[in-house]
């Protein structure tokens, strides 16, 4: 099997997707993530729901 080389920004792009969220997936199957529900992220950052 070859070894796997972007070859275009896209590919590269989409690697980058993949990592990131198998990066995620671990830290929740470890239970290193939480969960916000949005108006309580909006209030944290101030921000109105309009």
């Amino acid at each position: 099997m070859e070894d796997m080389v972007p070859t275009t920004p896209q590919e590269l792009a989409d690697l980058e997707d993949a990592l990131a969220l198998a990066q995620y997936r671990a830290r929740q199957a470890s239970g290193g993530t939480a969960g916000m529900p949005h108006d309580d992220v909006r209030a944290q950052l101030g921000l109105e729901r309009g």
